[in-house]
């Protein structure tokens, strides 16, 4: 028998909050990339609520893509708060959302009749430092 306990941690929504594109002329796509993070725990309602804005900026500056998103996450009632603020939270929420952010990028710019941009995949435990400390406790 296969013991299947209800996830400590449920994704529930994704939210584009502010989006902007500023495009002068295609580009080479030589892109620099950021991220910035920040968290709320809403312990009375057991959420986590994920804000990630991400910073897409061509080399020569013929475009640039800002993007503010937020994404909720439940948690069991009995979660280990400290122990949810050093794992899966500040990792495991950003991989989860990440694919998010990826194809809503992917599809702004298809859809806006540029060329079509797909950011690589990255390895997000940098921004989970960061997170680390931007969480606020509600």
């Amino acid at each position: 028998m296969i013991n299947n306990p209800e996830a400590s941690i449920q994704f529930v929504n994704f939210l584009v909050k502010e989006s902007h594109l500023t495009f002068k002329e295609p580009g080479k796509q030589k892109i620099s990339v950021g991220f910035t993070a920040k968290g709320y725990v809403f312990k009375d309602i057991n959420q986590f609520q994920l804000q990630l804005g991400v910073n897409i900026k061509e080399e020569e500056e013929k475009f640039e893509i800002h993007l503010e998103t937020e994404s909720i996450f439940e948690y069991t009632a009995n979660a280990n708060l400290e122990s949810y603020k050093n794992s899966l939270f500040v990792i495991n929420a950003p991989a989860i959302v990440f694919p998010y952010l990826r194809a809503y990028i992917t599809n702004l710019t298809a859809l806006s009749g540029i060329p079509v941009l797909t950011i690589p995949t990255f390895n997000l435990s940098n921004l989970g430092e960061t997170l680390k400390n931007n969480i606020v406790e509600e």
